[in-house]
This record gives structure tokens, C-alpha cells and sequence, in this order.
């Protein structure tokens, strides 16, 4: 495949050679090819011959990184093509090109940085003097405050965007059209639909209803608003509206910001099932965008769903989510590049400005040239040394923290390996218990029943009722079983000590071992995560002593101190080796490890294969609930 790709770009380079093309329309190929971008810029690069068509040929190069979200490439175009734009005076490209960068930083977040681009692309756009251009910059700035939640600077830049179109004149309707959408999204966001609906109903005077995709996004704008504004019928038909509109285009990221609003007004209806359909939807067009802010938004509203739905374990699933991707590692990584790469870029900038007055020093001062060469080449010695050294320095803290960084993730992601199959044994298990125990128990209530129409005889009948009340009972208490094995009741209505109690009595029940449960000081209920966690790793350590250790008796202590709780489990079982938990093929120890961690407890394990009994301690800070679970 790889051979073929190569001959395909050969052969696609022999026809461009031997069928001249003009260098736009070379570029144009370039900007509009996924897999020969690279090979067609390097075929025009060897056929330009101006300096106008090398201005061209990096602003080509730049728009491409800027849509493959390279920064670092787009950085080492940036040192070739902002000398030839300044030099020029060219400043609706310097408009342009300041724009990209901003743009960047605004999907990856970096909200403080765009917003500086942005100012130097209002300022360019201004000395070039095209009103286009000025109320483009001014809704960039207005949509980055927003996202950095300064509401107030969002909607001042949102209605100069508006005015610097309006007073142009009608020759950029679309302008004055983005200014009012974006400044009613700003009221939105500070929860004044009134206000927000005011000006998108100044869009639809500018425009015909459902006539031009322009009017799109103030459809979707318009269903948001109604929803603040408790309109749910409002809401739920500009939600169809602009989804029936945008769903016709590749604008991905609008696409998903109405499956979530849609799915925010379904949930605000209660109609669960219908919001988080349009959730589903909403991840997949996320994905599409590559703008991971709306993650954020997609979870926050998956929790609450779930939760409103009493559906706690999937509430506690998106909550997680949630607090990952407001802290996510890839952004944390994406942000920390993105910073080092500036500092880089701006640190060459500075290089080429110092040179650059050097230089006129040494035109304006032709007596002291040679005096000047000298100490130039001095300088430049001492910095070359300089900067091998701290170059040096750092790429060894680099690799240093890369190293780090590896081994974390490699730790985390063996730890959600390790709760992914756990997940997957627990649903067969679960699909085990039903199939065999309750699906059996279906069959023999369904047999008994049939027999019912073949006898005629009432004390048979009579019979046959009592057997199918026996089945019902056995059915009752498997279900009971199976319910109690996902998630204890006891432990959701009354708390950790109560459901320890009751996981004890069921084991002590089967006299095959005896649990003796001591309790001192836990008369509040703790967290919710706490207790959840707590209880899973009490039960796993239970359920390998039971399988492996052959243990007689089991003592578990829980000891509330003043700023954390104690947990003993101590067992007269067969010690072993603690090599073997950590090598283990399977997950149980993983589990226990992670389900600590998420609520910062420490945990010690005594044992030893060469002696009997063995002891594992766990110590948690504490926390209580404030209200019931």
C-alpha cells in the first residue's frame, strides 16, 4: 500500500510537470489534499520565482498547519512568512495570519493567549482598513472572552462587531448578523434570555426565515434562549429547525452544540431517554470537531440525567468523566506544548529583532564596524554557548519529565484496563446468575404451570399451586441475590456499617466461616465514593481469602479517629508471597489499588508465606456526607 501510495505522488508530480499550472491553482491542490500536501509544496517550492509566489507559497503552508492543528509546524512557517508580511505592510494577510494563531489557541483552549492574537488581528485589520475584516476580529474577540467567562468584555466586542458592520453598510449583512448571534450568546451565558432573544430577532429582520443557512446559527442561539427562559415548546422547535439545517453542511461543531442544547431542553421536559439519545449524538459530531471544551458540556448533562433518573452508577460514570476532562491529562499535555512552543517562537522573534538592530547600528556607524563585528561575534559566542547549555538542561528535564509522564500514564491506563474488565467479568457473571439460576426457575414455574390444563383433579391442582409458590419464593430470593451483589441496598439506604453487617451475616450463614464484625465510632454516614469504595475493597479482600487463603475466622475492625477512619481485615488463612498480587494476571488487586487511590487511602498488607494469618490495614481521611445518598 505504502509502495503504491509513493508511485501514485510520482506519477501525480510527472503530469503536474509535464501539464504546467499556474502556481494558485498548485497551491489551491495543496491546501485541498489530505495525503499530498506535503509533496505538492515541495514541487511548487522548487518552481517559485518572486517574491510575490514566496509569500504566496508560505501562506499556503501556514492556512494547511493551521487545519491539521500543527502548531509547531505552523511556528517554523511563521518565522519565514512574518518578514515577508511585515516587510510588505501587508496587513490584511498579517490580519489573516495572527487570526489562525488565535484560532488555534481558542480550540486548544488557551483562551488568554488567543485573545492576545486576537488584538494584534484587530490591529492589523484596522491599518488595512477593510471593515470586513475589523468586525470578523471583533467577533473573535467577543466569542474568547466568552470562553474565558469575562461576559461583560464578550458582549462590549460582541456589539462592535455589529456597529463596525452596520456603519459599512449593507454590503456585510453577514457581519452584522454574526455580531448580534454572538452577542446574544454572551447574554445567554450570563442567563438573560430576554435580552438574548432581543437581538437574534434583530437577525431575522436582517434575514428571511429558513431562507439562507446565515440564519442558522440564530435558530440554534434562539432554542437556547427559550430554554432559559423555560419555553419548552419554543425551545424544542428552533432545536429541530437548525439541526435540520445544519445537518445539510460539514459544520460539525454546530451540529453538536444543537444535539446538546437539544438534549438540555428533552432533560429540562423529563424526557430522559430522548436527551441522551441526542447526547449520543452530540459525542459523535464532538469527535468529529476536535473541540474537546464541549466534552465538558456533554458529561455535566449526562450527570445529571442519570442522576435525575435515579440511575447512580451511570451519574457516577459521567461525573468522573467530567472531573477528567476539566483536568484531562491530553489537554494538560496539549496546553504545556502549546506554552513551551510560544516561548520558543517568541524567544526567535526576539533573536531576529536584536540581529535586525544590529544590523542598522552597524550601517548607521561605519567608523566603529569592525569594533562592532568583533563584539557581535563575541556576543553571539557567549550566547551559542549559553544556549547549548540550557539547551542541554532542559532536554535532560524534558526527558526527565517525559520519562515521569509515561510511567503515570502507563499506571493509569493499566488501572482503567484493570476497571474495564473487571466491568466486563461482572456482566457475565450477572448474565450467568440469571441464565442459570433465575432463567432454570422461569422454566420449572412455566412447566408447572402447563400442568395446571392437564389434570382435573382440585387437590392435584392444589399441588400444583403450592409447588409454583415454592418457585416464586426461590425466584424472589435469587433476585434478591443478584440485586444485592451489584450494589447492596442496605449500603445505598443505611451506609457502610450497616452493609458491612450485612455482607458478614450472609458469609457467617453458610458456616463454613465465621466474620466477626467490631465497629467504634462511625455514627455518621461518610462520602458517598468513600463508602462505595470502601465496601468494594472490603468485599474483593474477602472473596480472596475465602477462595485462596482457607481461613477459618476473619476479624474486620473499622476505627473512626479524629481525622481518619481505620480498616483491619485479619484472617487465620495461609500466608503468601506479596510478588504475586503485584505479577497477578488478573485485576481484583488493581481494582482494590484504584478504588483507593480515588479516595486518597493508604493501604498495608502483612503476610508471609511461610506462617499462617495475615492482616491488611487501610487508613482514609475523613469526610462526611452532607446529606442522604
Amino acid at each position: 500500500m505504502k509502495n503504491f501510495l509513493s508511485f501514485f505522488i510520482l506519477v501525480f508530480l510527472f503530469i503536474l510537470e509535464a501539464k504546467p499550472q499556474s502556481l494558485a491553482s498548485l497551491l489551491d491542490s495543496a491546501l485541498s489534499s489530505e495525503n499530498e500536501a506535503e509533496s505538492i509544496f515541495e514541487f511548487v517550492k522548487s518552481k517559485i520565482s518572486s517574491e510575490e509566489e514566496l509569500k504566496d507559497f508560505w501562506i499556503a503552508k501556514h492556512k494547511h498547519y493551521s487545519r491539521t492543528n500543527d502548531r509547531e509546524k505552523m511556528m517554523q512557517v511563521e518565522k519565514e512568512l512574518l518578514p515577508i508580511l511585515t516587510e510588505l505592510n501587508d496587513h490584511k494577510e498579517l490580519t489573516d495570519f495572527h487570526y489562525r494563531i488565535s484560532y488555534y489557541y481558542e480550540v486548544a483552549g488557551l483562551y488568554d493567549q488567543a485573545i492576545a492574537f486576537s488584538f494584534k488581528a484587530l490591529d492589523h485589520a484596522k491599518k488595512a482598513g477593510n471593515p470586513g475584516l475589523i468586525s470578523s476580529m471583533y467577533k473573535s474577540l467577543s466569542q474568547n472572552h466568552r470562553l474565558f467567562h469575562d461576559f461583560d468584555k464578550a458582549i462590549e466586542y460582541g456589539k462592535l462587531t455589529f456597529i463596525s458592520a452596520e456603519e459599512a453598510g449593507e454590503k456585510y449583512i453577514n457581519e452584522q448578523v454574526l455580531g448580534l448571534n454572538i452577542t446574544g450568546a454572551a447574554f445567554s451565558e450570563i442567563n438573560e434570555p430576554d435580552s438574548a432573544i432581543y437581538y437574534y430577532d434583530k437577525v431575522l429582520t436582517l434575514l428571511p426565515l429558513l431562507d439562507s443557512m446565515s440564519v442558522a446559527p440564530t435558530i440554534g442561539n434562539i432554542a437556547y434562549a427559550y430554554l432559559l427562559a423555560g419555553d419548552i415548546e419554543k425551545s424544542r422547535k428552533y432545536n429541530l429547525a437548525a439541526l435540520d439545517l445544519f445537518l445539510k453542511t460539514d459544520n460539525y461543531y454546530a451540529i453538536a452544540v444543537v444535539y446538546i442544547n437539544a438534549a438540555m431542553t428533552e432533560n429540562q421536559d423529563k424526557k430522559y431517554d430522548q436527551a441522551l439519545i441526542y447526547l449520543d449524538s452530540g459525542i459523535v459530531y464532538t469527535q468529529k470537531s476536535q473541540y474537546a471544551e464541549m466534552y465538558k458540556w456533554i458529561y455535566d448533562e449526562q450527570h445529571k440525567i442519570h442522576k435525575a433518573m435515579g440511575n447512580y452508577p451511570e451519574a457516577l460514570n459521567s461525573l468522573s468523566n467530567l472531573l477528567t476532562i476539566k483536568d484531562s491529562l491530553f489537554n494538560t499535555e496539549r496546553a504545556e506544548i502549546a506554552k513551551d512552543l510560544e516561548i520558543q517562537y517568541q524567544t526567535s522573534l526576539k533573536d531576529q529583532e536584536i540581529a535586525a538592530q544590529r544590523l542598522s547600528l552597524l550601517e548607521r556607524d561605519k567608523s566603529f564596524q569592525r569594533s562592532i563585528f568583533a563584539l557581535l561575534i563575541l556576543v553571539l559566542a557567549i550566547a551559542a554557548l549559553l544556549v547549548i547549555y540550557f539547551l542541554a538542561k532542559s532536554r535532560q528535564a524534558k526527558e526527565k519529565q517525559l520519562l515521569l509522564q509515561q510511567k503515570a500514564l502507563e499506571v493509569k491506563e493499566a488501572y482503567i484496563n484493570a476497571a474495564l474488565e473487571s466491568q466486563e467479568n461482572e456482566r457475565k457473571r450477572f448474565a450467568q446468575d440469571l441464565h442459570d439460576g433465575f432463567g432454570q426457575l422461569i422454566s420449572a414455574l412455566r412447566l408447572n404451570i402447563s400442568r395446571l390444563n392437564e389434570t382435573e383433579n382440585i387437590q392435584n391442582k392444589i399441588g400444583v399451586v403450592e409447588k409454583s409458590e415454592s418457585i416464586l419464593k426461590e425466584m424472589h430470593t435469587e433476585i434478591r441475590n443478584i440485586a444485592f451483589n451489584l450494589m447492596p441496598a442496605t449500603l445505598i439506604q443505611y451506609g457502610l456499617k450497616e452493609a458491612i453487617r450485612e455482607f458478614a451475616q450472609r458469609i457467617n450463614s453458610s458456616g463454613k466461616v465465621q466474620i466477626d464484625i467490631d465497629i467504634h465510632g462511625l455514627e455518621e454516614r461518610l462520602d458517598e465514593l468513600q463508602e462505595i469504595s470502601l465496601y468494594r475493597v472490603i468485599q474483593e479482600w474477602i472473596n480472596n481469602i475465602l477462595k485462596y487463603a482457607e481461613a477459618q475466622k476473619i476479624q474486620i475492625q473499622l476505627v473512626k479517629h479524629e481525622n481518619e477512619i481505620s480498616v483491619m481485615i485479619e484472617d487465620d488463612g495461609m500466608g503468601f508471597d506479596q510478588k504475586l498480587l503485584k505479577n497477578s494476571k488478573g485485576n481484583g488487586w488493581r481494582n482494590i489499588q484504584s478504588r483507593l487511590n480515588r479516595i486518597n487511602a493508604s493501604l498495608d498488607l502483612d503476610t508471609s508465606p511461610n506462617r499462617k494469618g495475615n492482616s491488611l490495614i487501610i487508613e482514609m481521611p475523613l469526610s462526611y456526607k452532607n446529606q442522604n445518598v
